[in-house]
């Protein structure tokens, strides 16, 4: 057999049976660097689609870790006894707070519901508004109803609820999400419930 020298091996310089191969396209330095530099670029693509899936993965499961709270600070208009129907006013502090978020991002504002037994009394608009790690972010909202029209159940059971002096609201309040010029989408339904005190309560 005949002796083959370990470098001419890996270099691929051997033919079957021993003997040397021409020298081929790998011992051109020129050959060699151009191929590092392909595969150099390959890895930095690979990387960076990676990180163009992870990220936004990220930044998605930071913004559902937002912690919403909400709380009603007044109300006026509910009084069913000067007729059919009623033209309501509720004031709502919304706070958000989410430590998580790495930059601010935003909510391109959204819309709220005010009702009672599955029937709407008021309505509105929430504000764009934008997320920030070191603060919480806090607004309010109106929502108001004008001239809203009672059937007589609802009408009776307002009624009771204003002479019994407590009442019940719920609120629905949907934001739509900022992505970054990707069609906004809506984020929730965020509901609460609230207890009126229809008798020397906080009006606006």
């Amino acid at each position: 057999m005949a002796d083959i020298e370990e470098d001419d091996f890996f270099r691929g310089d051997i033919e079957e049976g021993g003997a040397a191969r021409p020298a081929g396209r790998w011992s051109d330095p020129w050959e060699k660097r151009k191929l590092i530099a392909l595969m150099v670029l390959g890895s930095a693509c690979m990387v960076s689609l990676l990180a163009f899936i992870m990220v936004p993965a990220h930044v998605y499961q930071a913004r559902e870790a937002s912690e919403f709270s909400m709380e009603l600070t007044g109300f006026e208009g509910l009084n069913t006894t000067i007729g059919n129907t009623v033209s309501p006013v509720f004031s709502l502090k919304v706070r958000i707070s989410n430590p998580r978020v790495l930059q601010p991002w935003c909510y391109n504002g959204g819309e709220v519901v005010v009702s009672n037994s599955g029937v709407a009394l008021a309505w509105g608009h929430v504000p764009r508004f934008c997320i920030h790690k070191a603060a919480p972010t806090e607004f309010t909202v109106l929502p108001w109803g004008r001239t809203v029209g009672l059937s007589n159940d609802l009408r009776r059971r307002l009624a009771l609820d204003m002479h019994m002096g407590t009442g019940q609201i719920l609120v629905d309040m949907r934001l739509f999400c900022d992505d970054k010029g990707l069609p906004s989408r809506y984020h929730g339904p965020l509901l609460y419930n609230f207890q009126l005190m229809l008798r020397g309560g906080k009006h606006i």
